[in-house]
């Protein structure tokens, strides 16, 4: 089966970034679906160790998953039943190591657990969005929510 969904919802991510990013520049409120909110920092780990200590915590509750340095730079992904692969340059900016594209990895580990799912439909989304809630807290969980409503993904 495809993932239709795929490409919205990493645009939707992508713009949540973005937000993200500038909350770490200093510029942590934003206007969220014509709300004023004040965005959190989210975390950057240094190492692949500090990420799987981190994913340990937050997905405790299922089976464990196992976090490895992927081959090449630009993409992180999940594989079934629990690897996540992130990419963890020599040089350079570690873009995978933040925790907004853990927990995106994370979401998927979660709903493929939970409901058996591997793309990013909406029980991925609905996972993603408590995992956020719980990692980030609400606004940051309503500034993704809005920018997956803005990119037609209910």
């Amino acid at each position: 089966m495809g993932d239709s969904q795929r490409s919205r919802v990493y645009a939707a991510e992508g713009a949540w970034e973005l937000q993200l990013d500038a909350a770490r520049r200093g510029a942590r409120r934003a206007t969220v679906g014509g709300s004023s909110v004040l965005l959190p920092t989210e975390l950057l780990f240094g190492t692949l160790e500090s990420a799987r200590e981190y994913a340990a915590r937050t997905v405790s509750s299922y089976p464990p998953v196992t976090l490895r340095r992927r081959k090449g730079p630009t993409q992180a992904h999940w594989e079934p039943p629990g690897v996540i692969a992130l990419p963890v340059p020599e040089h350079g900016q570690p873009w995978a190591l933040r925790e907004s594209v853990l927990l995106h990895e994370l979401a998927h580990h979660v709903a493929f657990h939970r409901h058996a799912v591997v793309d990013h439909g909406a029980s991925y989304r609905a996972c993603m969005l408590e995992l956020v809630e719980q990692a980030l807290g609400p606004e940051a969980a309503l500034a993704l929510r809005v920018a997956y409503g803005e990119q037609g993904l209910v």
